[in-house]
């Protein structure tokens, strides 16, 4: 069973805020591109290299917030869960086997590993039916594992 981001939220707002940000670097980059002529070489690179960073990862920004609604949050599998996350290592799986209990807070559940780590399951990226049919399906698959409100 598998659950897709909450279409509701503005996801393309973020993704516009991202590009106004990547633009606002840009010009600062063009602007300030002028006064580091007078610099060094080497204080140039280095500045160059710096802001073409931050451009990429606004442009990466953009583009993650941009496909949001599209791809799968979270992912029930037979022996594991799988939780998207938002940086360079995607997706996150855990066996069920390896989660000691499944807490319900106001604004997500919580899954408490063996191991100790935590992941989270935000509600605010689903939609309430999607949140009530993730809670029974946690239910059954951890019964007395899980702790709901």
């Amino acid at each position: 069973m598998q659950f897709t981001f909450n279409p509701d939220v503005k996801w393309k707002k973020y993704s516009v805020n991202w590009f106004l940000y990547v633009i606002a670097v840009v010009v600062t980059v063009v602007s300030t591109f002028s006064n580091m002529l007078e610099i060094g070489m080497i204080q140039l690179i280095i500045g160059l290299i710096l802001q073409l960073l931050i451009i990429l990862f606004g442009i990466t920004r953009v583009m993650f917030y941009y496909k949001m609604p599209n791809k799968v949050y979270l992912r029930l599998e037979e022996n594991s869960i799988s939780l998207y996350r938002p940086n360079l290592l995607t997706r996150i799986k855990i066996e069920y086997r390896n989660i000691k209990r499944v807490v319900e807070m106001d604004d997500m559940f919580l899954l408490v590993q063996d191991n100790g780590k935590e992941e989270h399951i935000n509600k605010a990226w689903l939609t309430e039916e999607v949140i009530m049919m993730l809670k029974k399906e946690l239910k059954f698959i951890f019964s007395e594992r899980a702790i709901f409100t």
